[in-house]
């Protein structure tokens, strides 16, 4: 647990009610109660959400109390959450953002600046929030909206989660679900993926550091492998699975990272609403729970009403060359059971290098890495297959026996295998990924090598590849 000293500083700060007003305000509580259908909670002994159980909302004042942080579901009773990630990554130096935050913020913003840029132009107002090691941006569409109707309708089907919801639900969960909040969701996930697009190609022009998706490992730069990460995988698996941090909750993740690479000073921190301040100010200590305490008097914390933005965005999106590719991926029909194993016994299978098969023959979990993702859907691309037929395949290595355990219970195999197949097509199909690190010393820097006899050059590869995608 958190040490005693930084357990009653949180309890304090907890403790003071605009900060529980900001906090409720952010899980949908105005004039009514609390929209979000359930909550989610940390302590300073875990750093990952993933395995964080969901709670009801009832049980808010009991997780302050605790000093837990504190997450609130996607999953919204009465809107659409548009959200974007903003993450600083560098999985040779897990601690560097909290080492040194001046540095990490310094690389972060041209990307921040570059998303607010993209946002404002939009007319898209989310509510950027800052966090240890980088920004949340979220808004709204009600439910009842036209907007919400019009993200439904570009959605190619209802999501396969769908039908298992109530298998995923507890008892106690009693708010519903319709077909076309689902059909929503799926919208949301493809125009936050052009949002990113607009977002890397702003940001690519300005950023000191590699720009990425998903969280993508990089090769090896001046300080480990780092990058920032727009983040938008959350579309990637259900609606009821996902949940996002709380704006005025406390930020404990970089105590257990810290702690597991040597220790250091371990400092509360809290997620808060960042309007105009300047680089320095932010990063003199205005994460700090007294600041936050200071900024819950004057910020409220209601997650901004975005509908407009969001038909601006609409219409942006539909005559763009990402959402022709999506029409092309959803048109192509899915594959029949047996195609990995008619796959594997192809021409087109003995010719891929071991860096792909091996991922394929043994997928968990590599097959659930984004740079592994990433480097077998340009290799299969290469090899002439077609982004739908390659999230068959991904899906295959799902459904088959690899000791997942509970993983595709909690979460949806083809919704998964399709989106992240999908992401990474589209950028190669819209020119923002050339393939630039698609050779083999880039992917002995990721990891991605066996280190075995090989005799391929993915850059022969990377030339058939850039040949497919030419119009």
């Amino acid at each position: 647990m958190a040490d005693q000293k930084n357990q009653s500083k949180l309890t304090d700060y907890y403790s003071d009610p605009w900060v529980r007003r900001r906090i409720r305000e952010y899980c949908g509580e105005t004039a009514s109660p609390p929209t979000c259908v359930y909550l989610s909670a940390l302590d300073g002994d875990h750093e990952t959400w993933d395995r964080a159980p969901r709670m009801p909302v009832e049980a808010l004042e009991n997780l302050l109390a605790e000093g837990a942080d504190v997450a609130r579901s996607m999953w919204d009773r009465s809107n659409m959450l548009i959200h974007l990630d903003l993450d600083y990554q560098n999985i040779d130096l897990r601690d560097e953002p909290y080492r040194h935050p001046a540095e990490m913020f310094t690389k972060l913003e041209p990307i921040y600046r570059a998303t607010i840029s993209v946002l404002h132009r939009l007319g898209l107002p989310l509510l950027p929030i800052i966090t240890g090691r980088g920004y949340h941006f979220t808004g709204r569409v009600p439910l009842d909206s036209d907007v919400t109707r019009r993200l439904a309708s570009i959605a190619p089907e209802t999501p396969s989660w769908f039908s298992t919801l109530s298998e995923r639900c507890p008892s106690w969960m009693a708010a519903e679900m319709s077909s076309t909040q689902a059909r929503a969701y799926m919208g949301v996930g493809l125009i936050v993926e052009f949002l990113a697009h607009r977002i890397l190609k702003r940001a690519r022009r300005r950023a000191p550091i590699p720009v990425v998706l998903n969280g993508t490992v990089v090769g090896t730069g001046r300080v480990g492998r780092e990058c920032v990460s727009i983040d938008v995988s959350y579309a990637g698996d259900p609606l009821d699975a996902r949940h996002v941090r709380v704006a005025y909750s406390s930020y404990q993740k970089h105590s257990s990272v810290l702690r597991s690479t040597g220790g250091g000073r371990v400092v509360p921190m809290a997620a808060v609403p960042r309007h105009h301040e300047s680089l320095p100010a932010l990063i003199s200590g205005q994460r700090g729970l007294r600041h936050a305490t200071r900024s819950a008097r004057q910020r409220p914390a209601v997650i901004p009403e975005v509908a407009a933005g969001v038909q601006r965005v609409l219409d942006a999106y539909e005559s763009s060359r990402l959402a022709q590719f999506h029409q092309r991926f959803y048109a192509t029909p899915p594959g029949r059971p047996g195609q990995f194993e008619t796959f594997a016994g192809s021409r087109q299978w003995r010719s891929l290098p071991d860096c792909v098969i091996g991922p394929l023959l043994e997928p968990n979990d590599r097959l659930l890495q984004p740079a592994v993702i990433q480097h077998v859907t340009r290799a299969l691309m290469a090899e002439g297959l077609a982004p739908r037929e390659i999230a068959d395949l991904v899906q295959a290595r799902y459904a088959a026996d690899f000791n997942w355990g509970d993983r595709w219970i909690s979460r949806d195999a083809r919704t998964r295998a399709e989106f992240d197949v999908r992401v990474f097509a589209g950028l190669l199909v819209a020119g923002i990924d050339r393939g630039l690190d698609f050779n083999c010393r880039s992917a002995q820097e990721k990891a991605l090598c066996p280190g075995t006899p090989c005799r391929c050059d993915l850059r022969v590869a990377r030339q058939r590849l850039l040949w497919t995608l030419v119009p």
